[in-house]
């Protein structure tokens, strides 16, 4: 039986899908494509991953914490989470062992999933 996908278990079903995609897309890209596209669809799922769970993070202490300038707080987190990723992914395309492409399918998988829930949760919905 599944569970009914709520608010409370949200953000683990935008997890767990996006790794089970993850999976699928890098499997995929190695058989059907080359070796390096499918490390560059597993590089790329997981900077967009472990970045969903950065921003996530960052999102809790703001609104649990309350820091005394939330505004300023927040910026710098999302001026130095852009930089460390933009920078991260930057060091992956000049390696030469990843596939441009594959880095792009595989920053994509957070943003696929959300989209394939958000379509389930309205056709669930009758709308």
């Amino acid at each position: 039986m599944m569970a009914a996908i709520n608010e409370d278990n949200l953000f683990g079903v935008i997890i767990k899908g996006s790794l089970g995609l993850l999976a699928a897309l890098t499997v995929a890209g190695c058989a059907f494509f080359s070796t390096r596209t499918g490390l560059g669809i597993l590089a790329g799922g997981f900077v967009a991953i472990i970045n969903f769970l950065w921003m996530r993070n960052v999102l809790q202490r703001i609104l649990g914490l309350l820091p005394a300038r939330p505004g300023l707080y927040a910026q710098l987190r999302f001026i130095a989470r852009i930089s460390i990723t933009g920078l991260f992914i930057y060091l992956l395309i000049i390696s030469g062992w990843f596939s441009l492409a594959g880095l792009m399918v595989g920053l994509s998988v957070i943003v696929a999933n959300i989209i394939a829930l958000s379509i389930y949760g309205a056709l669930r919905a009758g709308g």
